[in-house]
């Protein structure tokens, strides 16, 4: 078989089998977005994410200072979905002829911004000729109680921490020609792809409350992420459509606002199931807080994920996100 005709998931599940970890400080290794290195005094959080030009991110459209920011920002959100402080960073970069150094500074002043605000520290990394950009960034993290996404339980409400779709919506309008600064209505979906931000702040909060049983960051769209979720949790999940958050500009321009919101990706939102104990107390939180959390859907024992629609009918809710080899 050629490579183009695995998902993702079956390349994972590959390397999984090949390079199953033996170790018992390895508490979670191959098959989720971080991994878990269990240490006397807590969890080291390890992950890496790649961004690709032409595949990821166009140069032509995506800012040197936000596309820095963004590559540490997306690996920022897998430390968070884990409950963890991130703290290290490595940077690659496989740099073609067509960047200058002025290109260069910027994406590296986009990359410090967003390693200030989130006190990681850059500690090395590798560069290298290329044809095109070629970002890879890994990111090591700490906590110590780690959440993973194995721990929802049939009752448990679904939540996700924002708006859906705008992310995808951004990409298709950059695509487009849509830039920032030209159509103000335009700006925050735009913005949303451009230069997402990881929900730190409320998953340490999430965590500190021991509000949530399970949780996982939005990179792949709700379908696919409830349904990893619920994967390893050994349960199913049913989504209330008339539920999900659609921002006013996702109304406004996409042709299909749902079909975005549910499988378009790259929001790094959180989604969380919360213990039933724990129900009262964090809504009463929620109440005093600063955040807009959505309560979305609710955990089952039937082991499918469904969507149901205004008027109760329930259809399987299959992904259909993005396919890295397809």
């Amino acid at each position: 078989m050629k490579i183009r005709e695995f998902t993702e998931a079956q390349l994972i599940n590959f390397l999984h089998d090949e390079f199953a970890a033996a170790s018992p400080e390895v508490t979670l290794g191959i098959g989720d977005d971080t991994a878990v290195i269990h240490q006397d005094d807590g969890y080291w959080l390890l992950t890496k994410d790649l961004l690709l030009e032409n595949v990821h991110f166009r140069l032509a459209f995506h800012p040197p200072f936000l596309l820095g920011r963004k590559s540490l920002n997306v690996n920022i959100s897998d430390i968070a979905a884990m409950g963890g402080r991130p703290a290290w960073a490595l940077l690659g970069l496989g740099i073609p002829k067509k960047v200058n150094l002025a290109w260069l500074k910027e994406f590296l002043a986009g990359f410090k911004a967003a390693a200030r605000e989130a006190g990681v520290e850059l500690v090395g990394g590798d560069l290298s000729r290329s044809s095109h950009l070629f970002i890879s960034v890994s990111l090591i993290g700490e906590t110590k109680s780690p959440v993973f996404r194995a721990g929802a339980k049939p009752g448990e409400f679904i939540y996700v921490s924002g708006a859906l779709g705008e992310a995808a919506l951004g990409w298709q309008l950059l695509k487009k020609g849509h830039r920032l600064g030209e159509t103000p209505e335009l700006e925050n979906c735009l913005q949303r792809f451009l230069d997402p931000t990881p929900q730190l702040s409320l998953a340490q909060e999430l965590v500190t409350h021991d509000f949530v049983s399970a949780m996982i960051d939005l990179s792949d769209g709700l379908a696919e992420d409830i349904r990893h979720l619920c994967q390893a949790s050994k349960c199913g999940a049913e989504i209330w459509s008339d539920k999900v958050p659609l921002s006013p500009c996702l109304k406004r321009w996409a042709a299909r606002p749902m079909k975005l919101a549910l499988h378009g990706g790259e929001d790094y939102q959180l989604l969380f199931t919360i213990k039933q104990a724990r129900e009262r107390s964090f809504l009463a939180w929620l109440n005093k807080s600063r955040y807009q959390l959505h309560r979305v859907g609710q955990i089952i024992k039937e082991k499918e994920v469904f969507l149901l629609r205004q008027g109760g009918r329930r259809q399987v809710l299959n992904p259909q996100g993005f396919r890295h080899f397809g």
